[in-house]
């Protein structure tokens, strides 16, 4: 497969994303300095690190099923503020041509050193449905660890509880490896648990400059009863800067 034709499907949802992206990033800006992420882009596992303080980012990505008729946008700005990074996260679902819905929330997380090796951390977020009927639909709460195995490779692990608004409540957990052979490549492969489903994801993440990264990756849901899986692409772009 080309890759023209591996990047075509993502072009229209990135170039929705991006005509709000500079909109949302202030309106996060200034709701954030009135009061008030994660990390990994957009993977699943979160890692126990913050970002330098002062410093801020804006990761934007799009999925795509192999269900063409589906789909998911998503933008989230957020920065370093003391202890803590408080971040926004934007979603746009589209579920047919004719249907979409729409999500925002927000997120605070912070990480401290437990050892040398091994740093800790907490997550949590809310998210409420930005389509009528408006309400909140849940919170999260994540309990993240990070592991400095060797200089290249990180091990990163997750558990916590999904509470949703008038729904069951449901524990989540994952882990992943993330191996960084060379400056500027990173590998990830994760396996995670959430909404009562298995998943698995590996992906790949290119570093164009210090500030500025690309990701692609490649994920399925995990049947124990047979059938056929659900799998989706996402491409991604991450941008860090001094506020």
């Amino acid at each position: 497969m080309s890759t023209t034709l591996l990047i075509r499907p993502f072009v229209t949802p990135l170039l929705r994303v991006a005509r709000i992206v500079v909109g949302a990033f202030f309106a996060a800006s200034w709701a954030l300095a009135a009061c008030v992420h994660a990390a990994g882009g957009h993977h699943s596992v979160d890692d126990a690190v913050l970002m330098e303080p002062g410093q801020c980012q804006v990761e934007v990505w799009a999925d795509r099923y192999r269900a063409a008729s589906r789909g998911l946008a998503h933008v989230g700005p957020a920065c370093r503020f003391g202890p803590f990074e408080w971040g926004v996260n934007l979603d746009r679902a589209t579920a047919s041509s004719e249907t979409s819905s729409f999500a925002y929330g927000v997120q605070a997380k912070w990480a401290r050193p437990v050892v040398e090796s091994l740093t800790g951390g907490l997550v949590v977020a809310a998210t409420w449905q930005g389509t009528a009927p408006r309400r909140f639909t849940g919170g999260s709460v994540i309990v993240p660890l990070t592991w400095q195995a060797t200089d290249t490779l990180l091990l990163h692990a997750n558990i916590g509880r999904d509470f949703r608004n008038g729904a069951a409540d449901t524990s989540r957990a994952g882990v992943a490896l993330e191996w960084s052979p060379l400056t500027d490549w990173s590998f990830i492969v994760e396996r995670y648990r959430e909404s009562d489903s298995s998943f698995w994801r590996a992906g790949t993440r290119y570093a164009i400059n210090p500030n500025l990264s690309l990701d692609l990756s490649r994920a399925s849901d995990i049947r124990s009863g047979g059938g056929r899986a659900s799998s989706w692409w996402t491409l991604g772009v991450n941008w860090a800067f001094e506020r």
